[in-house]
Order: structure tokens, then sequence, then C-alpha cells
């Protein structure tokens, strides 16, 4: 869905990401209750202008100008009009947004799809984590764990408690420390859903041995972003992007499967954070790093 959506004045946790362009023209997913508070980063800054500093130490007194600091750290006085958001976001972290007190303005575009599925790669998932949970073993550290530490007692209690608490139906004869394994499950996991959201334009290479070829490329007006380099007197490198309206659909990309895919893992962190607030120190697309203050919350 494609809305205007206003965020709530006090929130710790904001639900909904926000693309901003930044200073040195690329995109950063910011969480933020402010739309012009987040455009802040895009600012350069104009505060550190010593000609004796080279590049690489100009860069290091720009990241570390006071200046801009308080700029980006200032306290947020904008009105409603300067906070509203615009954005396409999967309609199930909307829900979880106007949950939390985001106030839907206006919707612009709207996919609907009528045949809805929850098992559609459920026998793939479920296959690849089961070997996964497996391959993992007992936990223990690989350097000391043996090949049949399943037979020691502590392990063995380790493995079970696994098997109770897992989703899946795991052969206790199989839970043994394999990393192969666990990295090839991973890998076939993670790929299963990176397809589905993997962009089309890539840099083309080719190496070219004649004038013809190098001209044929250079002149092509279906490509841009074109460079050549001489690697020997007989052959030139040349690279070059197809122009979007001449590119070729990815047949196997499917951005509505890849963005369902993410905001499902968003909410499963966000359901982390909504407990944690404050305590949260560091989190990553799947995992959280918190202070445990022996709280109601933590013990959650």
């Amino acid at each position: 869905m494609k809305c205007k959506i206003l965020p709530p004045k006090v929130l710790y946790h904001p639900v909904l990401p926000y693309k901003q362009l930044t200073s040195d023209n690329t995109h950063k997913l910011l969480f933020g209750l402010c739309r012009t508070c987040m455009n802040k980063i895009s600012f350069k800054c104009k505060h550190i202008d010593d000609p004796t500093l080279n590049k690489h130490d100009k860069i290091h007194e720009i990241k570390r100008c006071k200046e801009c600091k308080n700029i980006k750290n200032e306290k947020c006085i904008h009105s409603n009009e300067e906070r509203v958001i615009v954005g396409t976001w999967s309609t199930i972290e909307i829900d979880k947004a106007i949950e939390k007190g985001y106030k839907l303005q206006k919707i612009y575009e709207l996919e609907h799809f009528e045949k809805t599925s929850t098992d559609i790669f459920k026998l793939y998932v479920d296959t690849f984590m089961k070997y996964k949970q497996e391959a993992s073993g007992c936990k223990c550290d690989p350097k000391y764990c043996k090949p049949d530490c399943e037979n020691d007692k502590e392990c063995k209690t380790k493995i079970q408690y696994i098997i109770d608490n897992a989703a899946y139906n795991l052969d206790i004869d199989k839970v043994k420390h394999n990393s192969g394994l666990r990295f090839i499950a991973k890998i076939c996991l993670n790929n299963l859903w990176g397809h589905f959201g993997m962009r089309d334009n890539f840099t083309q290479k080719e190496y070219c041995f004649t004038l013809e070829h190098i001209t044929k490329i250079v002149f092509n007006e279906k490509y841009k972003d074109i460079s050549t380099m001489i690697l020997d007197e007989n052959i030139v490198l040349t690279e070059y992007k197809e122009k979007e309206e001449y590119s070729k659909p990815n047949p196997s990309v499917n951005v509505y499967i890849a963005l369902f895919t993410t905001a499902h893992a968003r909410l499963k962190l966000y359901e982390l954070l909504d407990i944690l607030q404050e305590r949260v120190l560091y989190m990553d697309t799947d995992s959280c790093i918190y202070n445990d203050d022996g709280s109601e919350a933590c013990k959650k």
C-alpha cells in the first residue's frame, strides 16, 4: 500500500521504515517519527573548511563535526504536515503502525490479492529448517564437542530440550554438530527469499578483442554507465548496464513475496522491541542485544 501516514509524536521504537536520500546520493532506511528530522541526514557539512586537510582527514572531521551533530539532534518542533511520511509498506506493517498510534491520512495505491496462502513454501522451509536445527547440534563448542557427545549425560539433556522445544520433528540420532550441513541448509533457506527480492539490473561485463565489438557496445542506445579498461594491447574490458526501458524482468523475482517476508521478520523483531523499550542496546535483522535489568519485561 502506498499511502501518507502521520507517526505519533511519542513512540520509542517507530514501526515503519522510511527511505531517505543521504548527502552522498545513497539511500538509508531510517525508523523515525518526523520526515523533516530524518531529512537532516542529507545535509552536507559546511563547518569544516580547512584547505590543509586531505580528503581522508576531512571526511573524518566531518563525521566528528559538533555543529552538525547538534543540528541533527535538535528537539523536534515540526508541524504534522512537516512530520508526515509517504511511502509503500505492507498492509500488516500498516496495521501494526495504526495500533501504535500512526494515523492514516491518504491512500494512493493498494495492491489486493483475492487468493492468499500460508503454506505455499511450508514443505520447503520445514525441510531445511529441520536439517539446520539437527546440524546445529547440542550447542556445545565444536572445538570440544566429541562426535559421540550425544551419549554424554549433559549433552543428551540439551538435545532432548531442543527436541521438546523445536517446531519440527527432529531425529535424536541426527542432532549432531555438522557445520557443513548447517551452512548448506541455511543457504537454501536464505536463497529462497533472496531470489524473490533480487534486483534485475546488474552491471554487465564483456571482454572485447576487436574495435568493432567495442564500438557496438559504446554506441548502443540500450546501454548506460559504460566504461572501458585496457587490459593489454589485445583486450579491452567493457562494463555497462541496460537502461530500465530495455531491461528484461527476472522471471524468478516476486517483490510481493520478498516484501512480506521482510515485513513479517520486522514485526517479529518488533514484538521484542516493544516489550524491552529503552533496554534495547543494539538490534539487527535477526537479533537484539539488550540490558537485562531483571525486570518483568526482560523475563518475558
